[in-house]
């Protein structure tokens, strides 16, 4: 064997031992982001999410985890923003277009709740600024088991 294929082999055994480490990493990096939302630690799941949508972008899976986990702690825009990741990557996971829809009618209802302290009452549309924050609250009234579709 020459000492260039000795070389090479050498340098093909490390990419594949560094490869498979990482691997490794990752699967252990995806059980600790699952763990922590088990665990409803939904901040630290959220920052492992982000980490593991960084190393592996083109999981939906994880992209709607890391919706879910921002939804959980408050932070709607980027929850929307991570399930429109998850569908650029997967258009037909309803799960992600459900709980998507879920944050836009719950802002939605938050600007027809603060309507409701500023606008008068003889404002032509303060009455169906009510309606609408009436139905809009009857929509989001289902049972908590099917409020958010996390599976």
């Amino acid at each position: 064997m020459t000492k260039f294929t000795l070389q090479a082999s050498f340098l093909l055994l490390a990419v594949f031992a560094v490869s498979g480490c990482a691997t490794k990493n990752l699967i252990v990096e995806r059980q600790g982001a699952y763990q922590a939302y088990q665990e409803e630690d939904y901040a630290a799941a959220a920052e492992k999410f982000e980490e593991l949508v960084e190393e592996i972008p083109k999981d939906a899976e994880l992209w709607f985890r890391l919706g879910n986990s921002y939804a959980k702690i408050a932070l709607p825009e980027k929850a929307i923003k991570a399930y429109q990741n998850a569908l650029l990557r997967d258009p037909k996971m309803g799960k992600a277009w459900y709980n998507m829809g879920l944050i836009h009618l719950q802002a939605a209802l938050k600007s027809f709740v603060d309507m409701d302290s500023y606008v008068a009452e003889n404002d032509p549309v303060a009455k169906r600024g009510e309606l609408m924050r009436e139905g809009i609250f009857s929509l989001l009234e289902t049972p908590a088991d099917k409020n958010e579709h996390e599976n």
